[in-house]
């Protein structure tokens, strides 16, 4: 693992390969893991750099006084970004990583060449319902402290309840080791999921949506066919409607996670669609 310093603190990240830049952003209660099937196999013919962003599954928190609405995430990035001296990206991003990828590229539209969006918030679905109450959670004494103590029982984290909707492929032992344990360490990683959680908010979705419709470089919008509880295809059209210039890709056999359940197939459609350069609706 590399480390960036920023005004909020250090963030970690990864960096493999040469030539054009992909950034890839996780969504919450996870971190750059879930794209380690993928870059193998990108990384020989790209750039690919992969921050662990301060969703609950990194390492080292952030500065207390750092602002984690969607917002001051994108600001987050686009320092990342700036410290590494990138420009002219092209940007991913799975589940809430790709709600902050549209607010990202809704702010900083010169920074992002392509955009590529997986099984994501988006309109009015920021979070989905079936975490809704996340949100009313966060603001009780103790509340993370309760999860980080109920993840600790590996079973409890395949369910629907927790992670259960977002892999096929995922078992309790990889949502643990990979994604939840550093939630279960450390105090401040938990403060900062909850100041992010507080965050989500439909205002910033929407918004982005509207102000994408102008975004006329390509987009291309993966989804697992499967994701018919946080992230249904008929979202996924949703999203795909937004922009001038975007393809529409379904990937069967996969949940929210299109990059952990087949990433054979999320790598092969992420080369073709940036070895083109527009895509006629």
């Amino acid at each position: 693992m590399k480390e960036a310093y920023v005004s909020a603190g250090m963030i970690r990240y990864t960096d493999h390969g040469t030539g054009q830049a992909i950034v890839f952003l996780h969504g919450a209660l996870s971190n750059g893991n879930t794209w380690r099937k993928v870059i193998p196999t990108l990384s020989k013919k790209f750039r690919c750099i992969v921050p662990d962003l301060p969703f609950g599954g990194h390492s080292i928190a952030m500065n207390p006084e750092t602002d984690l609405t969607p917002t001051g995430i994108a600001a987050l990035i686009n320092e990342f970004l700036n410290v590494l001296d990138l420009n002219d990206i092209i940007l991913v991003g799975n589940d809430t990583g790709g709600a902050y990828a549209q607010i990202f590229t809704m702010s900083y539209p010169e920074k992002v060449s392509k955009l590529v969006l997986c099984n994501t918030d988006a309109f009015e679905v920021f979070p989905p319902k079936a975490f809704s109450l996340l949100k009313a959670g966060v603001n009780l004494p103790g509340f993370t402290t309760l999860m980080a103590q109920l993840f600790r029982f590996k079973p409890l984290l395949k369910t629907s309840l927790v992670l259960g909707l977002l892999s096929h492929t995922l078992s309790k032992e990889d949502l643990y080791e990979l994604y939840i344990l550093n939630f279960i360490r450390y105090k401040g990683v938990r403060a900062d999921f909850t100041k992010v959680v507080k965050g989500w908010s439909i205002h910033y979705t929407i918004q982005a949506a509207e102000k994408l419709s102008s975004f006329n470089k390509p987009v291309l919008v993966i989804w697992g066919a499967d994701d018919t509880k946080l992230f249904p295809i008929a979202l996924g059209r949703r999203v795909y409607s937004i922009f001038p210039d975007a393809r529409f890709e379904i990937v069967e056999n996969a949940l929210t996670y299109v990059q952990e359940d087949q990433p054979e197939a999320f790598a092969q459609k992420l080369v073709h669609f940036i070895g083109n350069t527009a895509f006629a609706k």
